[in-house]
């Protein structure tokens, strides 16, 4: 067969291997989990009040790692020296872990104060998990556009979402790149507005010279497998603030145990008996995973950039961009694909490039808002809670072309490319180089077979194989 003819065609693949990412595993995983196995360490946290309880909820999770106790409020062991390091390591006080960054956002969010009827304000862009987290506690989030460059929330568009029932921004540093620090900061001095910063996908980026999660009032980190480090499910909660840090700490450990009646009401809000507790196994994961998370990166960040170097020499394909500010840290790579330029719609390109045996995505199938949940406005029973709830029902509303800018991301411009990680290679990505300057040298023949390529296309999402 032609090697030059693409493959969806009839010609010869690109590549018949199949791509395989994975986490980065050695020895001291093994070591760490079979110590707290042997030891017989699972999760030995304790739910319950002790006179020295307020000194504990505001200790550093450096001196809680000191303390000689196998049962403890902040975990055992290996979760509490989990903590400490991830702490030391992203430079702040307090890290506290917990089961998911889904938990962990809303954790962060009641902590900070934010309850029924109050409005957060989110980018519309970013899993799913980001919008749904306001909800726990019954908060409403407020969608708003993305900047197109960086993907991150616009500044701009959190200044006209602001509202005098708004009491939080929850800013996304997506696909390891890093949001507009200096102007979010700016706009919540001045509206009073706590910041909460999703870091899952960018654990280890910096925004001049400090990493994210440190710069707001609490920063989340996920710890899925599919993100840099991973403890297989799993996530981290940073700050600085020791009560931000207690509030959290109470929140994720049945906190409702240890109120006292000489409690104030402020001090009881939203303490109402979660779990959200990460196990040992996942901490001695994390231990392990922490220490290759420098490693992991430039793993990443090496590959993105071969595919940067070369792809971004092709006409139609531009790189993502960096801030001079931000030392970003590559969880997916994304490229922007132009139409106009390359000749054929984003759809054609996209099919030919996965017949070249080249996993590629078109980002999320959708934006936050679009999401039913969102759409009908329904979350808790069937009467609209939380945004019917109290006596000022939230007149927030959402619709599917509300950010157009995220619209055109998803639906014309977004080509993601996930097997940047380990153990990818250098040869790996020349792969995926070949395959598009292929596609793109036969534009001519895509185009003349345009319209089957297409039905083929919509047969396979048919049959759930796209």
């Amino acid at each position: 067969m032609n090697k030059q003819i693409p493959a969806i065609l009839g010609g010869s693949p690109t590549r018949t291997r199949p791509f395989f990412v994975g986490p980065m595993v050695d020895e001291d995983e093994e070591r760490y989990v079979l110590d707290a196995i042997r030891e017989h360490n699972f999760s030995r946290y304790i739910g319950a009040y002790s006179p020295d309880i307020e000194m504990t909820l505001r200790m550093t999770s450096e001196d809680a790692a000191k303390i000689n106790a196998p049962w403890h409020f902040l975990g055992g062991p290996g979760v509490r020296s989990f903590a400490a390091e991830f702490a030391n390591k992203m430079g702040v006080d307090y890290a506290i872990p917990v089961n998911s960054a889904t938990s962990g956002l809303s954790v962060a969010l009641a902590a900070c104060g934010v309850g029924a009827g109050d409005e957060v304000i989110v980018p519309g862009l970013s899993f799913g998990a980001t919008g749904a987290a306001v909800l726990l506690f019954n908060s409403i989030p407020v969608f708003v556009d993305v900047d197109p460059q960086t993907f991150c929330i616009a500044p701009g568009e959190i200044e006209k979402a602001i509202t005098e029932k708004t009491k939080a921004i929850l800013v996304v540093h997506l696909l390891g790149n890093v949001c507009d620090m200096a102007a979010i900061m700016d706009i919540a001095r001045r509206h009073r507005l706590s910041v909460i910063e999703d870091c899952a996908q960018a654990p280890g980026a910096k925004w001049r010279e400090k990493f994210v999660g440190s710069i707001g009032d609490a920063g989340v980190f996920s710890f899925q497998q599919s993100k840099n480090i991973m403890t297989g499910e799993g996530g981290m909660i940073i700050t600085n603030d020791p009560e931000v840090a207690r509030k959290c700490r109470l929140i994720s450990n049945h906190g409702e145990m240890v109120m006292q009646d000489s409690n104030t009401d402020d001090e009881l809000v939203n303490v109402v008996g979660c779990n959200f507790r990460l196990p040992e196994l996942c901490a001695a994961l994390g231990r392990a995973q922490l220490k290759k998370l420098d490693r992991v990166n430039a793993w990443r960040n090496g590959n993105a950039q071969f595919l940067i170097d070369e792809i971004g020499k092709i006409p139609g394909f531009t790189p993502p961009y960096v801030d001079q500010d931000v030392e970003w840290v590559c969880h997916v790579l994304s490229f922007l694909y132009d139409e106009s330029v390359v000749g054929i719609p984003r759809e054609v390109f996209v099919a030919a490039l996965r017949a070249e045996g080249i996993p590629v995505g078109t980002g999320y199938v959708r934006g936050m808002y679009e999401a039913p949940i969102f759409l009908r406005r329904i979350a808790f029973g069937r009467g609209g809670s939380p945004w019917t709830d109290g006596n000022s029902p939230s007149a927030v509303t959402y619709s599917k072309d509300q950010c157009p800018v995220i619209s055109k991301l998803i639906n014309e411009q977004f080509i993601w490319f996930y097997h940047i990680a380990h153990p990818s290679t250098a040869e790996d990505m020349l792969d995926i180089v070949n395959a598009i300057r292929k596609l793109v040298a036969a534009i001519p023949l895509l185009i003349e077979h345009q319209k089957e390529i297409m039905n083929a296309g919509d047969t396979q999402k048919s049959q759930g194989r796209l």
